[in-house]
Protein backbone atom coordinates (compact mmCIF):
# COMPACT_ATOMS: atom_id res chain seq x y z
CA UNK A 1 0.00 0.00 0.00
CA UNK A 2 1.48 3.32 -1.01
CA UNK A 3 0.99 6.52 0.95
CA UNK A 4 0.65 9.92 -0.63
CA UNK A 5 1.38 13.18 1.13
CA UNK A 6 2.42 16.72 0.33
CA UNK A 7 4.52 19.04 2.47
CA UNK A 8 4.63 22.83 2.28
CA UNK A 9 7.09 24.93 4.34
CA UNK A 10 7.00 28.56 5.33
CA UNK A 11 10.01 29.66 7.37
CA UNK A 12 9.91 27.32 10.41
CA UNK A 13 6.33 26.14 9.80
CA UNK A 14 5.47 22.89 7.97
CA UNK A 15 2.03 21.72 6.84
CA UNK A 16 1.31 18.26 5.47
CA UNK A 17 -1.65 16.41 3.94
CA UNK A 18 -1.36 12.61 3.94
CA UNK A 19 -3.63 9.95 2.41
CA UNK A 20 -3.52 6.36 3.74
CA UNK A 21 -3.38 4.84 0.28
CA UNK A 22 -3.36 5.91 -3.34
CA UNK A 23 -5.73 3.15 -4.52
CA UNK A 24 -8.89 1.71 -2.96
CA UNK A 25 -12.31 0.30 -3.79
CA UNK A 26 -15.54 2.19 -4.26
CA UNK A 27 -17.09 2.96 -0.88
CA UNK A 28 -13.98 2.22 1.17
CA UNK A 29 -13.31 4.58 4.07
CA UNK A 30 -9.81 6.01 3.74
CA UNK A 31 -7.92 8.11 6.27
CA UNK A 32 -6.76 11.62 5.40
CA UNK A 33 -4.44 13.19 7.96
CA UNK A 34 -3.60 16.87 8.17
CA UNK A 35 -0.48 17.84 10.11
CA UNK A 36 1.08 21.13 11.17
CA UNK A 37 4.53 21.53 12.68
CA UNK A 38 5.11 24.98 14.18
CA UNK A 39 7.11 26.78 16.88
CA UNK A 40 5.24 27.50 20.14
CA UNK A 41 5.06 31.22 19.29
CA UNK A 42 3.48 30.69 15.86
CA UNK A 43 -0.13 29.97 14.90
CA UNK A 44 -1.42 27.94 11.98
CA UNK A 45 -5.16 27.25 11.60
CA UNK A 46 -6.18 23.77 10.50
CA UNK A 47 -9.31 23.95 8.32
CA UNK A 48 -12.68 22.55 9.38
CA UNK A 49 -14.74 21.01 6.58
CA UNK A 50 -18.47 20.38 6.31
CA UNK A 51 -19.55 17.25 4.44
CA UNK A 52 -17.25 17.04 1.44
CA UNK A 53 -13.88 18.14 0.04
CA UNK A 54 -15.37 18.41 -3.43
CA UNK A 55 -18.30 16.93 -5.34
CA UNK A 56 -16.67 13.48 -5.56
CA UNK A 57 -14.95 13.14 -2.17
CA UNK A 58 -17.28 12.93 0.86
CA UNK A 59 -16.22 13.33 4.48
CA UNK A 60 -17.60 10.69 6.88
CA UNK A 61 -16.14 12.04 10.14
CA UNK A 62 -13.50 14.41 11.51
CA UNK A 63 -11.49 14.04 14.70
CA UNK A 64 -10.50 16.70 17.20
CA UNK A 65 -7.02 18.22 17.02
CA UNK A 66 -4.24 16.13 18.57
CA UNK A 67 -1.31 18.24 19.84
CA UNK A 68 2.18 16.94 20.69
CA UNK A 69 5.07 18.97 22.15
CA UNK A 70 8.52 18.08 20.81
CA UNK A 71 11.81 18.49 22.70
CA UNK A 72 12.84 21.09 20.12
CA UNK A 73 10.05 23.34 21.35
CA UNK A 74 7.86 22.76 18.32
CA UNK A 75 4.25 21.70 18.35
CA UNK A 76 2.86 19.01 16.03
CA UNK A 77 -0.88 19.35 15.55
CA UNK A 78 -2.76 16.58 13.74
CA UNK A 79 -6.29 16.17 12.50
CA UNK A 80 -7.62 12.97 10.99
CA UNK A 81 -10.61 12.54 8.64
CA UNK A 82 -12.34 9.60 7.05
CA UNK A 83 -13.24 10.10 3.39
CA UNK A 84 -14.93 7.95 0.76
CA UNK A 85 -15.76 7.99 -2.96
CA UNK A 86 -18.70 6.19 -4.55
CA UNK A 87 -17.63 6.26 -8.21
CA UNK A 88 -14.64 4.51 -9.73
CA UNK A 89 -11.99 6.45 -11.61
CA UNK A 90 -8.93 8.69 -11.15
CA UNK A 91 -9.27 11.63 -8.76
CA UNK A 92 -7.20 14.51 -7.51
CA UNK A 93 -7.58 15.70 -3.94
CA UNK A 94 -7.64 19.50 -4.16
CA UNK A 95 -5.09 21.65 -2.28
CA UNK A 96 -6.00 22.11 1.38
CA UNK A 97 -5.50 25.60 2.80
CA UNK A 98 -4.02 26.27 6.27
CA UNK A 99 -4.50 29.76 7.70
CA UNK A 100 -1.15 31.39 8.53
CA UNK A 101 -1.66 34.93 9.85
CA UNK A 102 -2.86 36.95 6.87
CA UNK A 103 -1.64 34.33 4.41
CA UNK A 104 -2.73 30.80 3.53
CA UNK A 105 -0.45 27.79 3.22
CA UNK A 106 -1.78 25.20 0.79
CA UNK A 107 -0.81 21.59 0.32
CA UNK A 108 -0.17 20.19 -3.11
CA UNK A 109 -2.95 18.20 -4.85
CA UNK A 110 -2.93 14.43 -4.21
CA UNK A 111 -3.85 11.99 -6.99
CA UNK A 112 -5.49 8.64 -6.20
CA UNK A 113 -7.43 5.89 -7.94
CA UNK A 114 -10.77 4.35 -7.01
CA UNK A 115 -11.40 0.86 -8.36
CA UNK A 116 -14.80 -0.64 -9.05
CA UNK A 117 -15.85 -4.07 -7.79
CA UNK A 118 -14.80 -6.81 -10.18
CA UNK A 119 -17.72 -8.66 -11.78
CA UNK A 120 -17.41 -12.28 -12.91
CA UNK A 121 -19.25 -12.24 -16.26
CA UNK A 122 -18.96 -16.02 -16.61
CA UNK A 123 -21.49 -16.54 -13.82
CA UNK A 124 -25.27 -16.28 -14.30
CA UNK A 125 -26.98 -13.17 -13.03
CA UNK A 126 -28.77 -13.86 -9.75
CA UNK A 127 -31.84 -12.18 -8.39
CA UNK A 128 -31.37 -9.45 -5.83
CA UNK A 129 -32.10 -10.71 -2.35
CA UNK A 130 -34.35 -8.56 -0.22
CA UNK A 131 -33.01 -7.55 3.18
CA UNK A 132 -33.86 -9.85 6.07
CA UNK A 133 -36.59 -8.57 8.34
CA UNK A 134 -35.23 -7.69 11.76
CA UNK A 135 -37.38 -8.50 14.84
CA UNK A 136 -39.31 -5.58 16.27
CA UNK A 137 -37.68 -3.98 19.29
CA UNK A 138 -39.46 -2.75 22.42
CA UNK A 139 -38.76 0.88 21.45
CA UNK A 140 -40.58 0.32 18.14
CA UNK A 141 -43.58 -1.47 19.66
CA UNK A 142 -44.03 0.74 22.75
CA UNK A 143 -45.43 3.89 21.01
CA UNK A 144 -48.05 1.82 19.15
CA UNK A 145 -48.96 -0.23 22.23
CA UNK A 146 -49.26 2.82 24.48
CA UNK A 147 -51.29 4.63 21.82
CA UNK A 148 -53.69 1.70 21.50
CA UNK A 149 -54.03 1.44 25.28
CA UNK A 150 -54.73 5.16 25.55
CA UNK A 151 -57.39 4.93 22.82
CA UNK A 152 -59.05 1.98 24.55
CA UNK A 153 -59.06 3.88 27.85
CA UNK A 154 -60.60 6.92 26.17
CA UNK A 155 -63.38 4.80 24.62
CA UNK A 156 -64.04 3.18 27.99
CA UNK A 157 -64.34 6.58 29.69
CA UNK A 158 -66.76 7.86 27.02
CA UNK A 159 -68.97 4.78 27.37
CA UNK A 160 -68.83 5.07 31.18
CA UNK A 161 -69.89 8.74 31.13
CA UNK A 162 -72.73 8.06 28.63
CA UNK A 163 -74.11 5.24 30.80
CA UNK A 164 -73.95 7.40 33.92
CA UNK A 165 -75.83 10.20 32.16
CA UNK A 166 -78.52 7.83 30.86
CA UNK A 167 -79.02 6.35 34.33
CA UNK A 168 -78.99 9.84 35.88
CA UNK A 169 -76.20 8.80 38.25
CA UNK A 170 -73.33 11.02 39.46
CA UNK A 171 -70.28 10.53 37.27
CA UNK A 172 -67.76 10.80 40.11
CA UNK A 173 -69.95 9.86 43.08
CA UNK A 174 -68.76 7.58 45.86
CA UNK A 175 -69.91 3.97 45.88
CA UNK A 176 -73.15 3.43 47.75
CA UNK A 177 -73.86 -0.08 48.98
CA UNK A 178 -77.02 -1.72 47.76
CA UNK A 179 -77.84 -2.77 51.33
CA UNK A 180 -78.42 -0.22 54.09
CA UNK A 181 -75.31 0.72 56.03
CA UNK A 182 -76.57 -0.73 59.33
CA UNK A 183 -77.38 -4.12 57.75
CA UNK A 184 -73.80 -4.44 56.48
CA UNK A 185 -72.28 -3.29 59.78
CA UNK A 186 -74.43 -5.56 61.96
CA UNK A 187 -73.67 -8.57 59.76
CA UNK A 188 -69.92 -7.90 59.94
CA UNK A 189 -70.07 -7.37 63.72
CA UNK A 190 -71.85 -10.70 64.13
CA UNK A 191 -69.22 -12.42 61.98
CA UNK A 192 -66.44 -10.86 64.05
CA UNK A 193 -68.14 -11.97 67.27
CA UNK A 194 -68.52 -15.54 65.98
CA UNK A 195 -64.83 -15.70 64.95
CA UNK A 196 -63.84 -15.29 68.64
CA UNK A 197 -60.54 -13.63 67.80
CA UNK A 198 -59.82 -12.16 71.21
CA UNK A 199 -60.64 -15.50 72.84
CA UNK A 200 -57.81 -16.99 70.72
CA UNK A 201 -55.42 -14.21 71.79
CA UNK A 202 -55.71 -12.39 68.44
CA UNK A 203 -56.46 -9.13 70.16
CA UNK A 204 -54.85 -6.78 67.63
CA UNK A 205 -56.73 -8.41 64.72
CA UNK A 206 -59.95 -8.19 66.70
CA UNK A 207 -59.69 -4.44 67.24
CA UNK A 208 -58.42 -3.79 63.72
CA UNK A 209 -61.47 -5.47 62.17
CA UNK A 210 -63.82 -3.86 64.72
CA UNK A 211 -62.65 -0.33 63.90
CA UNK A 212 -62.68 -1.07 60.16
CA UNK A 213 -66.35 -2.06 60.46
CA UNK A 214 -67.15 1.17 62.28
CA UNK A 215 -65.13 3.24 59.80
CA UNK A 216 -67.06 1.73 56.88
CA UNK A 217 -70.37 2.27 58.66
CA UNK A 218 -69.59 5.96 59.23
CA UNK A 219 -68.55 6.27 55.58
CA UNK A 220 -71.79 4.73 54.30
CA UNK A 221 -74.12 6.24 56.92
CA UNK A 222 -72.80 9.81 57.29
CA UNK A 223 -70.59 10.16 54.16
CA UNK A 224 -67.58 10.83 56.39
CA UNK A 225 -64.19 10.18 54.84
CA UNK A 226 -62.75 7.58 57.18
CA UNK A 227 -60.14 5.73 55.14
CA UNK A 228 -56.52 6.69 55.81
CA UNK A 229 -57.57 9.08 58.56
CA UNK A 230 -56.81 9.04 62.28
CA UNK A 231 -59.43 8.29 64.92
CA UNK A 232 -59.34 11.90 66.09
CA UNK A 233 -59.95 13.21 62.56
CA UNK A 234 -62.91 10.86 62.14
CA UNK A 235 -64.47 11.95 65.44
CA UNK A 236 -63.98 15.62 64.52
CA UNK A 237 -65.74 15.04 61.20
CA UNK A 238 -68.61 13.24 62.94
CA UNK A 239 -69.00 16.13 65.36
CA UNK A 240 -68.95 18.61 62.47
CA UNK A 241 -71.76 16.65 60.76
CA UNK A 242 -74.15 17.88 63.47
CA UNK A 243 -74.13 14.59 65.39
CA UNK A 244 -76.02 15.39 68.61
CA UNK A 245 -76.05 12.17 70.69
CA UNK A 246 -73.25 12.70 73.24
CA UNK A 247 -73.66 9.25 74.78
CA UNK A 248 -73.19 7.47 71.46
CA UNK A 249 -70.34 9.82 70.55
CA UNK A 250 -68.51 8.88 73.77
CA UNK A 251 -69.17 5.19 73.05
CA UNK A 252 -67.57 5.46 69.62
CA UNK A 253 -64.72 7.47 71.08
CA UNK A 254 -63.99 4.73 73.65
CA UNK A 255 -63.96 2.09 70.91
CA UNK A 256 -61.45 4.04 68.78
CA UNK A 257 -59.35 4.99 71.81
CA UNK A 258 -59.07 1.38 73.05
CA UNK A 259 -58.31 0.15 69.54
CA UNK A 260 -55.51 2.70 69.10
CA UNK A 261 -53.95 1.63 72.42
CA UNK A 262 -54.01 -2.01 71.33
CA UNK A 263 -52.66 -1.39 67.83
CA UNK A 264 -50.02 1.23 68.59
CA UNK A 265 -49.18 0.92 72.30
CA UNK A 266 -49.45 -2.89 72.67
CA UNK A 267 -52.13 -2.44 75.33
CA UNK A 268 -53.96 -5.63 76.43
CA UNK A 269 -57.48 -4.90 77.70
CA UNK A 270 -59.28 -7.27 80.01
CA UNK A 271 -62.06 -9.54 78.71
CA UNK A 272 -64.79 -7.21 79.94
CA UNK A 273 -63.32 -4.41 77.81
CA UNK A 274 -63.54 -6.57 74.67
CA UNK A 275 -67.21 -7.26 75.34
CA UNK A 276 -67.86 -3.59 76.13
CA UNK A 277 -66.40 -2.43 72.80
CA UNK A 278 -68.40 -5.03 70.88
CA UNK A 279 -71.65 -4.15 72.65
CA UNK A 280 -70.91 -0.45 72.16
CA UNK A 281 -70.46 -0.98 68.42
CA UNK A 282 -73.78 -2.89 68.22
CA UNK A 283 -75.53 -0.14 70.15
CA UNK A 284 -74.05 2.68 68.05
CA UNK A 285 -75.10 1.06 64.76
CA UNK A 286 -78.57 0.08 66.00
CA UNK A 287 -79.41 3.50 67.44
CA UNK A 288 -78.08 5.49 64.48
CA UNK A 289 -79.42 3.32 61.67
CA UNK A 290 -81.22 5.16 58.93
CA UNK A 291 -84.59 3.67 58.03
CA UNK A 292 -86.39 5.07 55.02
CA UNK A 293 -90.15 4.57 55.12
CA UNK A 294 -91.93 5.01 51.83
CA UNK A 295 -95.34 6.72 52.10
CA UNK A 296 -98.14 4.73 50.47
CA UNK A 297 -99.91 6.46 47.66
CA UNK A 298 -103.12 8.10 48.79
CA UNK A 299 -106.21 7.27 46.77
CA UNK A 300 -108.82 9.94 46.21
CA UNK A 301 -111.86 9.32 48.39
CA UNK A 302 -110.17 6.43 50.19
CA UNK A 303 -110.03 5.53 53.88
CA UNK A 304 -107.06 7.85 54.48
CA UNK A 305 -108.99 10.85 53.22
CA UNK A 306 -111.87 9.86 55.48
CA UNK A 307 -109.61 9.60 58.49
CA UNK A 308 -108.01 12.96 57.68
CA UNK A 309 -111.45 14.54 57.42
CA UNK A 310 -112.44 13.12 60.81
CA UNK A 311 -109.30 14.49 62.43
CA UNK A 312 -109.95 17.92 60.88
CA UNK A 313 -113.57 17.98 62.17
CA UNK A 314 -112.39 16.96 65.62
CA UNK A 315 -109.91 19.88 65.76
CA UNK A 316 -112.64 22.30 64.69
CA UNK A 317 -115.01 21.04 67.34
CA UNK A 318 -112.39 21.42 70.04
CA UNK A 319 -111.79 25.03 68.96
CA UNK A 320 -115.53 25.82 69.06
CA UNK A 321 -115.88 24.39 72.53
Amino acid sequence: MSVLFTVVKAQDVTVKAELDTSEFLVGDQIGLELEVKQPFNEFVGIPIFKEELNKQVEIIEQSEHDTTLLESGHFIIKKRMLITVFDSGYYVLPPIGFLYYSDTLKSEPIAFKVNGVAVDTSQAIKEIKMPNAAPLSFAEVFPWASGGLGLALLIFMIVYVIRKIKRKEPILGRFKPREPAHIIALRELTRLKDDKLWQHDKIKSYYTILTDIMRMYLWNRYSIRTLERTSEEILDSLKASDFKDKELFDTLKDIFYTSDLVKFAKFKPIADEHEKCMNGAYSFVDRTKLIIVEKPERSVGGDEDAESSKELLKVKEEKLN
